[in-house]
């Protein structure tokens, strides 16, 4: 069951290049480093999450990825358990999408680097909706998404201009 849960959302993931842009909160960042140092500081900012417990690869296809991953201490919503399907095209993007969660109805959103002409600088943007379900305003919801976004692409700038080697 699980594998055909997992199956059936790679299709519809690799059938739709964009994920719904409704009610999506989003940050962008320039940062001064090339999209591959980028792409590099996104993972490790995203394996050093501190209210990430754990992330581990359930199934992996090409390039999408069933993961789960399980968030302590979430303000408002406590702990929450979900398995997410991850795309991912190298230097260029990271799109996630909900499968299935303990806690969540909805959270999906994309990591997007664009590279400057010269390829010295990237714009990174990063996008995510959630819907914890729960009673409180969507409005909360999205002003405690917008921080976390903020503070996330702000860790990645200072760890990819730390080791970027501009000539």
């Amino acid at each position: 069951m699980r594998k055909t849960v997992a199956l059936a959302a790679l299709a519809l993931l690799s059938t739709t290049p964009a994920l719904a842009q409704e009610n999506l909160v989003s940050g962008s960042i320039s940062i001064n480093a090339p999209a591959r140092v980028v792409w590099e500081a996104v993972h490790t900012e995203r394996q050093n999450d501190p209210d990430l417990e754990y992330s581990k690869v359930l199934e992996q296809h090409g390039n999408q990825t069933l993961i789960e991953q399980k968030f302590n201490a979430l303000p408002v919503v406590g702990a929450a358990v979900c398995q997410l399907i991850q795309r991912e095209v190298p230097n260029e993007r990271i799109d996630y999408k909900l499968v299935k969660s303990d806690k969540f109805k909805a959270l999906n959103g994309s990591w997007v680097l664009t590279s400057s002409p010269d390829g010295r600088s990237t714009t990174l943007e990063l996008s995510s909706h959630l819907d914890t379900g729960l009673a409180y305003s969507q409005g909360v919801i999205d002003l405690l998404t917008k921080k976390k976004i903020d503070k996330r692409l702000e860790n990645v700038k200072r760890a990819a201009e730390a080791v970027a080697v501009i000539p």
